[in-house]
């Protein structure tokens, strides 16, 4: 199943588009939703460590990579290769810190819980959700803003 992920442009420009992502395995539940696409990510990742190559950059592309500081091409010079269970674990622990927002064509998904330190897994396996053909899906990572007052 083919659903749209929500990515926001490095750089300075505010725009956003949309990448496909494919589901082997369609999410019926908060839980799986979060590791499903945490496999599809750390597989697209492997898949672009395996096949190192140089490509060129477009205009737009350098001029975005500019606005952050650092020009590359994309090239993958960490060798070590991501633990996908542990990299689940963390997506969940964000997601139940309320580190990381989830919205499916643009309603957020919220887990209800009667924790008061967030959703547990359980609580995220009893929240149903219904995926569908051609979906939009947007992961927000909230950061905390810091600062000294001088």
């Amino acid at each position: 199943m083919r659903v749209w992920i929500n990515q926001k442009s490095i750089g300075k420009r505010k725009t956003i588009r949309q990448v496909p992502l494919d589901y082997e395995n369609v999410p019926g539940d908060v839980r799986s939703l979060i590791e499903e696409t945490v496999r599809i990510m750390v597989d697209a990742f492997l898949l672009r460590q395996k096949n190192k190559k140089e490509t060129p950059l477009s205009d737009e592309e350098i001029t975005d990579l500019a606005d952050i500081g650092k020009i590359s091409f994309g090239i993958l010079n960490n060798d070590n290769r991501p633990n996908l269970e542990e990299a689940k674990k963390t997506a969940l622990l964000a997601f139940q810190d309320g580190l990381v927002c989830i919205f499916l064509n643009d309603e957020r998904i919220e887990v209800p819980t009667e924790n008061l330190g967030g959703p547990t897994p359980e609580d995220m396996e009893k929240m149903r959700i219904e995926l569908h053909e051609g979906d939009r899906l947007t992961f927000v990572r909230l950061t905390m803003l810091a600062g000294r007052m001088w």
